[in-house]
Formats: C-alpha cells, sequence, structure tokens
C-alpha cells in the first residue's frame, strides 16, 4: 500500500473529514442513547486517544534536542511564542469575545498544547530549516508536561472552574510523556530491524493512523455533546472567532516581528509553522481523557480554522521569502 498517498489524502482532505465526523457524531447523539454505553465509551475513548497520540510520536526526531544548542535565539522565540504568547493572547480574545467559560477554557487548551507534527511538514514545503522545527517539536511536547497543567488551572481560577490538576497531570503524562518514550523505543527499534531505508518508506503510516484516530475523537466528542450542542448551536459558533482571530494576528506577527529580529527566512518557517500551528488531537485527546465536558469543542473544531490559514501561509511562502530579501 502507497502509505505517503495515503497520507497526503488525509492531509488534503482534513478539514472535510473533520467536518463529516462532527456532523456524523452530533447525528449519532441525537439517535443514540449516549448515557446507557457511558462505560464502554470511557474505554473506547482511551483506546482512540492511544490510538492518535502513540503512533505521532514514533516520527518524531529526540535526537535532535542535542543540537538545541546551535540555534537558541530562535529557539527561545519559538517557546516563547508557542507556550508563552499563545495561551495569553488566547484569553485576552476570549474575554473580548465574551464567551461561555469552559469553552473559553477549551480554547485555551487548544492553544496551550505542543505543536504538531505538520508543522515540521510545512516548514519542509517553504524550503525552511526542518532541524530546526524538529527541535522546537520535541522540546514542546517535552515542556508540555508543566506548561498545560500549569496553565489551565491558572486560568479555570480566573473563569472559577474546578479543575482537577493532578488529574490533568496524569492524563497528560499517560496521552503525551509515555507514548512519546514508547514511540521513540518504537522508532529505534523498526530502524534497527528494518534499516533508515525501509522506515522511511513506512514512515508516512504513523501520521496516518493518528489523523484517523483525530477523526474518531472528533466523531465521539460531538456523539457525546450532541444534545447540548442541539439546545445551544451558538456555543460552537461562538468558538469560532477567537480562532479566527488568533491565527491572523500571530501570523501577521510573526511575520513582521521575526524579519525586524534578524531570523533567517529558513528559521522563520521553521518558528511560524511550529508556534502558530496547534496539535489539536493531543489537546481533543487531554479533553477526553480527563473528562471535560464542554472543553473538548474548541480543540475539536480549530482544524476547520488551523489548517486553511497555515495551508495559505504555505502558498505564500515565495512572497514571504521575497520579502526577507528587501532591506
Amino acid at each position: 500500500m502507497n502509505f505517503l498517498r495515503l497520507k497526503k489524502h488525509l492531509d488534503k482532505f482534513l478539514p472535510l473529514y473533520v467536518i463529516i465526523f462532527m456532523l456524523l457524531g452530533f447525528y449519532t447523539g441525537l439517535h443514540v442513547n449516549v448515557k446507557k454505553y457511558g462505560a464502554m465509551l470511557k474505554i473506547l475513548n482511551q483506546i482512540v486517544v492511544i490510538s492518535m497520540i502513540y503512533p505521532m510520536m514514533i516520527n518524531l526526531r529526540i535526537e535532535a534536542l542535542k543540537r538545541a544548542s546551535k540555534s537558541l535565539k530562535q529557539l527561545a522565540i519559538a517557546l516563547v511564542m508557542g507556550l508563552v504568547y499563545a495561551p495569553l493572547l488566547m484569553y485576552g480574545l476570549a474575554i473580548i469575545s465574551n464567551v461561555n467559560n469552559q469553552l473559553a477554557l477549551g480554547l485555551l487548551l487548544a492553544v496551550v498544547v505542543p505543536c504538531s507534527s505538520m508543522s515540521i511538514a510545512y516548514t519542509g514545503f517553504t524550503e525552511g530549516n526542518l532541524e530546526l522545527a524538529t527541535i522546537i517539536v520535541a522540546m514542546s511536547f517535552t515542556l508540555a508536561i508543566i506548561t498545560v497543567p500549569g496553565w489551565l488551572s491558572l486560568f479555570a481560577s480566573q473563569y472559577n472552574i474546578p479543575l482537577p490538576i493532578w488529574l490533568l497531570i496524569k492524563t497528560i503524562i499517560i496521552v503525551v510523556f509515555i507514548p512519546l518514550i514508547f514511540g521513540y523505543i518504537t522508532r529505534i527499534s523498526l530502524i534497527k530491524k528494518a534499516g533508515v531505508e525501509k522506515f522511511e518508506e513506512i514512515k508516512p503510516l504513523f501520521p496516518s493512523i493518528s489523523l484517523l484516530g483525530m477523526y474518531a475523537i472528533v466523531f465521539l466528542i460531538f456523539m457525546e455533546k450532541a444534545s447540548l450542542i442541539a439546545k445551544k448551536p451558538d456555543m460552537v459558533m461562538s468558538a469560532l472567532l477567537p480562532l479566527v482571530l488568533y491565527y491572523a494576528i500571530t501570523l501577521l506577527l510573526f511575520t513582521f516581528m521575526n524579519k525586524k529580529v534578524g531570523i533567517p527566512y529558513e528559521d522563520h518557517m521553521a518558528i511560524t509553522f511550529t508556534s502558530t500551528g496547534k496539535n489539536e488531537g493531543t489537546a481533543m485527546a487531554i479533553a477526553m481523557a480527563a473528562g471535560m465536558g464542554l472543553m473538548a469543542i474548541p480543540p475539536a473544531i480549530t482544524p476547520l480554522l488551523q489548517i486553511p490559514f497555515l495551508i495559505g501561509y504555505v502558498k505564500l511562502w515565495k512572497k514571504i521569502r521575497k520579502y526577507w530579501a528587501i532591506k
């Protein structure tokens, strides 16, 4: 089977598939007694979460962390913008948009998670610095164990929402850290047994499995919350505006700021895609595994906006490079 073709297909039609699984989940939730299957769904959620996160980690090159010292300035900018700037901006946008408190916390969850491995692909499409992008992704996933519960506990107190902080930390360790370790072990084992060339052939299979797992999570979220969404459809719509503003403001800011501080074009692309793009699958997995209810909805609709914005930026890469050449 051509795994690369499958991956490209799933990437290309990601927004369409997200919409399809949202609608299927919503329809199913309105016609099935979800509460009756609560125990079974809890187990199914865990299985789907693992099926999505673990394959994603197999392609993550943790060894690239050793080369982080070569790009300390760029790495610092990327981590600050991705892990500090993003949640602060979304907090402000959530206040301005006056969204439901739980949805606001869901919006924050959508932007505090680590960047997606797809960010590396976007960097490659624009002839950016792939090594730097890999380092940022690996560092972001490692720091997520501290930053995600830290930010969410802080913001939850602002919204007067009780947050099971220890459950959240345990969930992140299960959802991010353990798959990270086993993903790395699997990667090394596959390369050792099959060789680098064979591994490169099957490499596109892993993100494909992760995408299928993400579609399943979208389906489960909207199935389990269908009754609530049917009563208040405006909740979903209200979460869209802050996300639109987040991507528009961030991409413009990064473009002008990185050029101003003298970041090379190749490094700019690595910083921009890894800091702006968020791993909505991980955010959904954390919300589902921790039983956070409405908080899972914003991460579920994030791909509808994130993909068009980032692909649009990819399409403009030649113009952006010309802008970088202007003294």
